[in-house]
């Protein structure tokens, strides 16, 4: 007789977890959506954080990056050999780099950099082919392309050089490439034109260098690489060249390797926010099923029941729902962090080594989807597991609450002209404070990470146009040779649409210790003293005075080398073909350290004279009467051909505008990852009010059955439900305002840290804040909808019948 009895698959316990996981799929689907989002958000930013870390760097090296690159006047094959003989030098390799025009046919002229290469087959800094040739011909160039830099010539494409002398040849596109190199950070960088050397000679040009590149034994060993370059320096200035500028980067890390990661790493802390606003959700939903089912919990220990047992159940159940979360998550987040990693590396023509899963991501995917869950749900389930079987099997009913005086008194006469409809929709909005405080908790850090990006965007860009200022105008006009100031302004006021017109002078100098060692290049700009055009952020004395000699107002980046630096301390500085002499720092503005060298400025006529180009100038900056893009390209064009005509050798004329577009490109990626960061979080946010919707209106059920009893049709039952989400969603905008200014402080702080080598200053803009509400506003109402709706459908037999 025992045979024939089939015992049960499952006990009854783990029968009701089932049960509960399946019935319930609205539930469900909030908790393992919930966790699912900050599961997914980590997995993705620790996929790309890793492939990224490994591979840019490995990218980086395979292409033999030169580990010391001296930039100087023309040398000759000899100097190579020379350097190729120093102890610990691999390689040594010239080449000839020219700043040059180029257009397609009738289009706008664009600055590339002609480089000269001996060999394309192998050597220092090989190029990674796109498409078409790996190597160019005679007259045939390599243009070198990535995301963030864009020419638009394609392979094929015949077009029209102008180099320094005016003289003008044909190139044709032969391939397009990558050079990893272009990362460093430049003022103005440039694409780049690759072609054999005997192109160069066939335009007319020797055979000479002004770069040499030079790599080491072991490209990691910065002590060596230091100790090569310093002998370099010696043989380069023995066989009488002036070195321009000597950079010294090990072969293993990308030059923008650091700045990457640590964005990634802020991504990351986004992602980790996520993770724990996710959590409120589960203890909101937890607190919600426990209190609904307290009398079957009562009914469980009626039948022997212990509180161990309970808690286990339900414990596995939020394990469930956290296995489910990452099955979806683990795939996604592989996928996604791969994906962000192809792109940032796209963006600095670096490759990947290939898709892979990254067994770190899934072992922390895999402990935050079952530990948050846990950690989240263990108090109210532990509270509810040890409820009393008096209390659990007593006429108690979810949402009953005993009748309070509030604020809200429905007989008061101040409220008496609003409908009791919505009177009882900001009652019902502060029943379950708690509830609603985690609610508001997760909402409102949303809203503030929201807010916050358009800050860090906006704050970002103001100090990109701060950094522009100090480089272009509207329209910046570069002759191969210095002109008459005076000539040159009266030429372009002729042009319409010019309103002023400014010549800056500038050197290149160096600044020197007391032992006659040189610290570092310094970058000098000469404005005139009545510039419209600069208005430097100071960080501590004044502006210059007209005349003054042997005075200079300094970057703040020279802190690197002179941590004391105060106005009124004196710098020995050495211009090319002069004697080192004392010059006074009268002021110190704020810049940025990525850039390289400090810069200063120095007084018009004092540089002109120091540089034997008296009341002349090379570079002059155009005011424009509009700033808009599309009227200053037009401008660009008409001074180029009125120069041309007027036989001026122009050397580029850009528009300050698009150039800025351009630099900011970096800035806009950035904002765009933290925007994606900050919609997860406006995801979490809105499946959290959702599931507070969604649990509030099964606990005023038979609330609603009456409320159908009396006459209420579904539109006021809906109405009702939309607008306890709305009053929730508005209060949530409001704190959300305030929380933005220190999460933005934050966010600003290690942005400029990792982007700009330096703290950037705040601006707060109301388009985040006022785009804000209105999501905040169509997160409200669709929150609230699927609850109506449903509370709507409801019967009045359901709803009086509802336990």
């Amino acid at each position: 007789m025992n045979a024939e009895v089939k015992p049960n698959v499952l006990k009854p316990r783990w029968s009701k977890v089932f049960t509960d996981l399946w019935e319930d799929k609205t539930r469900t689907g909030l908790v393992v959506a919930s966790i699912a989002v900050g599961v997914f958000a980590i997995g993705m930013i620790i996929n790309a954080y890793v492939i990224l870390k490994e591979d840019i760097n490995h990218a980086y090296e395979a292409v033999n990056p030169p580990n010391v690159e001296v930039r100087t006047d023309l040398f000759d094959k000899d100097l190579v050999r020379v350097v190729e003989k120093i102890p610990g030098v691999k390689e040594a390799e010239g080449r000839r780099v020219i700043e040059i025009r180029a257009r397609k046919g009738a289009e706008s002229w664009q600055n590339l950099k002609l480089i000269g290469v001996t060999d394309f087959t192998s050597g220092i800094n090989l190029l990674d082919p796109i498409e078409g040739a790996q190597f160019p011909g005679e007259n045939e160039a390599l243009i070198s392309e990535s995301m963030m830099q864009i020419t638009g010539f394609q392979m094929g494409d015949t077009l029209e050089i102008e180099l320094p002398d005016g003289i003008t040849h044909e190139l044709i596109v032969a391939g397009l490439v990558t050079d990893q190199t272009m990362s460093k950070p430049e003022p103005n960088p440039t694409n780049n034109a690759y072609v054999t050397m005997k192109t160069l000679r066939s335009f007319g040009l020797d055979g000479n260098f002004n770069r040499l590149y030079i790599t080491v034994g072991d490209g990691r060993d910065l002590a060596l690489i230091a100790k090569v370059a310093a002998i370099v320096e010696d043989k380069v200035k023995k066989s009488g060249l002036n070195i321009h500028r000597l950079d010294e980067d090990p072969s293993n890390i990308h030059p923008a390797a650091d700045s990457i990661l640590a964005v990634i790493g802020i991504l990351g802390a986004l992602g980790g926010l996520i993770t724990i606003l996710s959590s409120s959700l589960i203890i909101n939903t937890l607190n919600a099923l426990m209190t609904q089912q307290l009398r079957q919990i009562g009914v469980m220990k009626l039948v022997g029941g212990r509180s161990i047992q309970i808690l286990g159940m339900y414990l596995i159940l939020i394990v469930i729902y956290g296995l489910i979360a990452l099955a979806i998550a683990v795939p996604l987040g592989a996928l996604a962090g791969y994906t962000l990693a192809w792109f940032i590396t796209s963006l600095m023509g670096a490759t990947l080594q290939g898709f892979r899963v990254v067994p770190m991501a899934v072992v922390t995917q895999a402990l935050i989807a079952i530990l948050i869950p846990l950690g989240a749900g263990f108090f109210p389930v532990n509270s509810g597991a040890k409820t009393s079987v008096q209390r659990a099997i007593s006429n108690y009913r979810p949402g009953s609450q005993s009748a309070k005086r509030t604020l809200i008194n429905f007989n008061a006469r101040w409220i008496s002209w609003i409908s009791r409809p919505i009177l009882l929709s900001f009652r019902n909005t502060f029943r379950k404070k708690g509830r609603l405080i985690l609610t508001i908790f997760t909402l409102t850090v949303a809203g503030a990470v929201f807010i916050a990006v358009f800050n860090v965007r906006d704050s970002m860009s103001a100090v990109m146009d701060q950094l522009m200022q100090h480089f272009l105008g509207d329209v910046t006009v570069s002759f191969r040779q210095p002109y008459k100031v005076g000539k040159v302004e009266r030429t372009l006021l002729e042009i319409p649409g010019i309103n002023g017109v400014e010549g800056w002078g500038g050197a290149a100098g160096e600044i020197w210790d007391e032992n006659e060692n040189a610290v570092t290049g310094l970058i000098i700009s000469a404005p005139p003293a009545d510039t419209k055009l600069l208005t430097p952020e100071f960080v501590a004395g004044r502006w210059l005075l007209p005349g003054e000699e042997r005075t200079v107002v300094i970057s703040d980046t020279i802190y690197s080398f002179y941590p004391n630096l105060k106005p009124g301390d004196m710098l020995t500085i050495k211009l090319p073909g002069q004697r080192q002499e004392e010059w006074k720092v009268v002021g110190i503005f704020k810049f940025v350290d990525t850039l390289g060298d400090p810069m200063a400025y120095a007084d018009f006529n004092f540089i002109a004279e120091r540089t034997h180009t008296p009341n002349q100038a090379a570079s002059y900056r155009v005011i424009t009467a509009s700033h808009e893009t599309v009227f200053q390209e037009q401008i660009v064009r008409r001074i180029d051909d009125y120069l041309n005509d007027r036989n001026f050798s122009v050397q580029s004329v850009q528009s300050g505008t698009l150039l800025r577009e351009n630099a900011t490109q970096a800035v806009n990626t950035l904002v765009v990852f933290l925007l994606i960061m900050a919609v997860l979080t406006a995801v979490v946010g809105s499946i959290g009010l959702t599931g507070t919707m969604s649990i509030n209106v099964l606990e005023r059920t038979r609330e609603i059955g009456v409320m159908r009893t009396i006459g209420a049709v579904d539109l006021v039952i809906m109405q009702s439900v939309i607008i306890e989400g709305l009053v929730i969603g508005l209060i949530t905008w409001l704190l959300a305002i305030g929380v933005s200014f220190p999460i933005s402080f934050v966010l600003l702080k290690i942005v400029g840290e990792a982007m700009m080598g330096s703290a950037m200053a705040l601006v707060f803009t109301p388009f985040g804040i006022l785009l804000w509400l209105g999501i905040v506003i169509v997160l409200s109402i669709f929150a609230s909808i699927m609850p109506a709706r449903n509370a709507a459908r409801l019967t009045i037999n359901e709803v009086l019948a509802y336990e």
